[in-house]
């Protein structure tokens, strides 16, 4: 009930989950670094690219990016009504880079191939008692998780918009924490069904 990815034979869907668990993280870690705004342009342009050449549908990339692109636009308005225009570039440009990243890692990439690159880069911590395993699902169903939880949020708001209760701040978060911990339940179920302890 997690898995997500769409099957697609594109150069994107057939490169390693390695490879691209690895550029996401040397992205997410060199797009906060950068200062030039000329060089923030190149990597939202090449984080809006990779999708389209990866033939994922737009309405499937919208839907797990609309949330977050609502929080950022409003992280965005508020700089720029402080006087700040330069911030809300630099804050839109790094954090639409990692979620736009992020979404497309999730929509090109099984979860089960995720587990099993972190599980062989994690090996080399079981000289000090961790579990690669443990760590390789903690780490793909986190990524994974992101774009899922900032979808129940716009979901979430838009049901209780059609309510009459979109200012009800109890009325938005209840439901949300309510189908969080169901959807929290279910996967530990289904992970448990797979064989994982809970040691």
């Amino acid at each position: 009930m997690f898995e997500i990815s769409l099957a697609r034979e594109t150069w994107l869907h057939r490169l390693p989950a390695g490879v691209k668990l690895a550029v996401l993280a040397l992205a997410g870690a060199a797009v906060f670094l950068v200062g030039d705004h000329r060089v923030l342009g190149g990597f939202v342009g090449v984080a809006v690219l990779l999708p389209v050449s990866a033939w994922l549908p737009i309405r499937a990339v919208a839907k797990q990016c609309l949330p977050a692109a609502i929080l950022i636009a409003l992280l965005a308005l508020f700089h720029v009504l402080t006087g700040e225009p330069e911030t809300a570039f630099e804050v839109s440009a790094r954090l639409g880079t990692v979620i736009l990243l992020a979404v497309t890692l999730t929509l090109t990439t099984r979860v089960s191939a995720m587990v099993e690159a972190i599980e062989t880069a994690a090996r080399p911590l079981r000289a000090i008692g961790v579990d690669p395993a443990k760590v390789g699902l903690t780490l793909s169903l986190a990524i994974r998780f992101i774009p899922v939880l900032f979808a129940l949020v716009g979901e979430v708001r838009e049901a209780q918009k059609a309510r009459g209760l979109e200012g009800n701040v109890v009325a938005v978060v209840m439901p949300l924490l309510v189908r969080t911990l169901k959807m929290a339940d279910d996967l530990a179920d289904a992970i448990a069904a797979r064989g994982y302890d809970a040691e």
